[in-house]
């Protein structure tokens, strides 16, 4: 076997890349200092053109030149996320309003839906005052809670109610939550 010094001005110029050469194996062995080609088929002083056709090479005036390859196309960058604005929830848009039924209004309003729903209206004005001191326009951002009752605005119009600041409203889907059973939705029940 044959071993052939590859001059050092011919290395990086794709040697790496033959394998194969008219049937016999070439092997190229690359160091940080110098290139050898092993091979039995190589002849004792080869020529640039010889491994030229192998490795995709083009022999020049005695040099081996690449063909120029065009540098790949840039990344093509990722879309930009498409941001929306969240929906707003109708409970925070929800205004408090200023003046509202006397208590003596209140209590009668409570006592009324009561009676249509065949619930205590004691235990209702209870309720309501431990909840809101009776007042229509109580409200508790914890929840948000609104109303004599407190209502989470999803349960009070889950039970038919229509607008959350009318008492009259208010002690009627109490009533009727009351009436079926659901008195655990109020701790001060």
């Amino acid at each position: 076997m044959d071993f052939v010094r590859i001059p050092q001005r011919l290395h990086g110029l794709g040697l790496g890349l033959v394998a194969l050469a008219a049937g016999p194996v070439i092997i190229v062995l690359t160091s940080s200092h110098s290139t050898h080609i092993a091979s039995s088929a190589i002849p004792s002083r080869p020529s640039v053109g010889f491994a030229a056709p192998v490795a995709g090479i083009v022999p020049y005036g005695g040099l081996l030149l690449r063909p120029r390859v065009p540098p790949p196309p840039p990344p093509v960058p990722a879309p930009k996320p498409v941001t929306r604005p969240a929906a707003r929830n109708a409970a925070v848009t929800v205004s408090v309003p200023r003046r509202t039924a006397g208590h003596g209004t209140v209590v009668s309003i409570i006592r009324a839906a009561a009676a249509r729903w065949g619930v205590s209206g004691d235990w209702m004005v209870s309720i309501a005052s431990c909840e809101s001191g009776l007042r229509p326009n109580a409200y508790n951002p914890g929840g948000p809670y609104y109303g004599l009752f407190q209502f989470l605005m999803s349960t009070f119009r889950a039970n038919g109610g229509t607008n959350i600041w009318d008492p009259a409203d208010q002690a009627n889907v109490a009533a009727k939550m009351l009436a079926h059973g659901q008195a655990h939705q109020w701790g001060c029940a």
